[in-house]
């Protein structure tokens, strides 16, 4: 009886020793990493009473201008504006309307004001898009061109083509990164269209990431690193290439 006591005390021991050893679990963040905390249409990032009021107002002297797109999957199409519209050239600006007032459409309206793109939200009453008012968001227009329609990557050879792809895609996940740390921001909907370049010859000199809404833009946490970021945006964008 007694052996048997002694054996049971030193597994016993054994155990607690393995516990104490264990390193400890970190819980995790979305999509693998410990630092992505939330969809933008979640109430963790609409945490704000007045972020559920980001379309009570109701617009006026807006003047749509041409249309840049068709109704999509999460819109009901893009315009340009037409004169002026809060000391903004209407050129300069975009607007889209929203489909619902969703938190969906909450969370882009809220991510584009934090990263400063926002000029309005509201509802807008005009007669050429619905006899209903619609809510819409009106954002600054970003420059620059989708890369494969630019002229200097159609007339580039196969091995400058692919130089000007990675140069686009070194600085757009730059600019996913410095999002991330400064505004908190992370948008990982980062397929071709949503990359603005500004060419030099045929070296990418600039881009601006357009499209901040579901369901591939997140709020991150504030300790969130850099390197970290930029090397999850870069390792996303490989493994989308090589699956394509």
């Amino acid at each position: 009886m007694r052996g048997l006591r002694y054996i049971i005390f030193i597994l016993a021991s054994s155990l607690l020793l393995i516990a104490h050893a264990a390193p400890l679990v970190v819980p995790r963040g979305l999509l693998g990493t410990t630092w992505i905390e939330a969809s933008i249409s979640s109430d963790v990032f609409l945490n704000d009473p007045k972020d559920k009021e980001l379309f009570s107002t109701t617009l006026t002297g807006v003047k749509l201008g041409q249309r840049l797109t068709p109704r999509g999957k999460y819109n009901a199409g893009l315009y340009l504006l037409s004169g002026t519209y809060k000391g903004h050239p209407g050129s300069s600006l975009v607007l889209k309307i929203m489909k619902s007032t969703d938190n969906a459409a909450l969370g882009e309206a809220k991510a584009l004001r934090e990263i400063g793109d926002l000029v309005a939200s509201g509802m807008l009453s005009d007669k050429l898009v619905s006899r209903q008012p619609v809510p819409v968001i009106v954002m600054l227009k970003k420059p620059g061109d989708v890369l494969s329609t630019t002229k200097a990557y159609k007339e580039a050879n196969v091995a400058i083509k692919e130089q000007m792809r990675m140069q686009t895609n070194k600085l757009k996940c730059e600019k996913v990164a410095s999002l991330a740390v400064t505004k908190h921001i992370l948008h990982l909907d980062n397929h071709e269209g949503n990359g603005l370049v500004t060419l030099s010859g045929n070296t990418v000199a600039s881009l601006e990431l357009i499209d901040f809404g579901v369901p591939d833009t997140f709020l991150v946490g504030k300790s969130v690193k850099e390197g970290d970021v930029l090397n999850f945006c870069l390792q996303r964008l490989k493994s989308k290439a090589q699956s394509a």
